[in-house]
């Protein structure tokens, strides 16, 4: 895992995003390393790196706008969608777990998918 720090990417408003093998970080947020936050932080973009490698990076991609558009539909709200992508409820539930990636299930992203 490689962190790069920058002003671009993500968006604005977004901490991270994780495209394996690497994690872009807002610049304003590199004072937060070896904090609680930036451990919670790294543990969800390793939960999408788990989630990557096993769809590979474009099938990722592709599914994860393919549910955010669909979920936009539903709710009409982009932090609603965002928030219920089937990626980020794995990843957002089990943030704070610190052994979650050691007994994580392959493919644990599947049951996210229910509502």
């Amino acid at each position: 895992m490689r962190i790069i720090f920058n002003n671009t990417i993500p968006f604005k408003g977004f901490i991270a995003m994780a495209v394996y093998p690497f994690v872009f970080v807002r610049s304003e947020y590199k004072t937060y390393q070896h904090s609680e936050e930036w451990n919670r932080m790294i543990r969800h973009e390793k939960i999408h790196f788990a989630q990557q490698k096993e769809l590979l990076l474009i099938t990722f991609y592709f599914i994860y706008f393919i549910h955010f558009v669909f979920l936009f539909v539903i709710h009409k709200n982009v932090d609603k969608a965002y928030r219920s992508i089937c990626f980020e409820r794995e990843a957002y539930q089990n943030e704070k777990n610190r052994s979650y990636l050691s007994t994580r299930k392959r493919f644990s992203w599947l049951k996210y998918l229910k509502r």
